[in-house]
């Protein structure tokens, strides 16, 4: 039986994550335009999203993408994306192979190219699958202030209210894998082989890491929270 999953929590959880974003000077604007958002980047060294969300490359509807930032004095200084796949009986490894190859370039003129065989946890990932990307915080001032344990939970949070996926993923550098982010960001299932290349990409690492939660570890994990929080305003 699917366990279901309880609105009531899940707006407080929301609300206090904005709650406490507004507390260090960051307010959350949500929207699924990214035709807005290309209009407000860059933040310093990220000069434009992702090919993942890039809308020469997409074309994302309010059902099927969305995008949270966080902005301060009329700037925005942070930012989370995401995007559902309905993919159905097809696991996740097929669906990649082929949209890698569209999207991403590679070395010498050539299309990436993703190898034929690829790591076994991509086939067991199927259904409705969120994607999360172009995650950045602006440094300087921001620095050390805690935004990314707000923020990235905060845009996983919101794919839950929105989808109530069967799975969530994303990647990750291998130098901010080595610092335990996609855990402290809500992660529980990390693979450090995340994608096999034929053709490496010219435009991102050929070697991130993937991180995932089936929706039962995003369940448990949003109970975790819930913990937390109650246990924060308790004291």
């Amino acid at each position: 039986m699917r366990d279901s999953l309880n609105p009531l929590v899940l707006s407080e959880l929301i609300a206090a994550h904005k709650a406490r974003l507004s507390e260090i000077g960051v307010s959350v604007r949500y929207s699924w335009s990214f035709e807005t958002l290309e209009e407000v980047l860059p933040i310093e060294e990220k000069a434009r999203l992702s090919e993942h969300f890039r809308t020469e490359l997409n074309t994302y509807t309010e059902a099927t993408a969305f995008w949270v930032g966080g902005f301060s004095e009329g700037q925005l200084v942070a930012l989370c994306a995401a995007r559902l796949d309905d993919l159905g009986s097809e696991s996740l490894d097929g669906h990649l192979r082929r949209y890698w190859r569209r999207c991403y370039p590679g070395a010498d003129a050539e299309r990436a190219q993703p190898a034929e065989r690829q790591p076994r946890f991509w086939s067991e990932i199927k259904g409705r699958v969120a994607y999360y990307g172009d995650f950045h915080v602006k440094r300087d001032r921001f620095q050390g202030r805690g935004i990314p344990k707000l923020f990235a939970p905060l845009c996983v949070l919101l794919g839950l209210w929105k989808w109530d996926p069967d799975w969530h993923y994303c990647w990750v550098n291998q130098s901010d894998w080595s610092k335990r982010y996609p855990l402290a960001y809500g992660f529980s299932r990390i693979n450090p082989l995340g994608l096999v290349w034929e053709v490496p990409p010219a435009t991102i690492a050929s070697d991130l890491v993937a991180a995932s939660n089936s929706r039962a570890d995003a369940l448990d994990w949003m109970d975790g929270l819930e913990r937390a929080f109650l246990a924060a305003s308790n004291n």
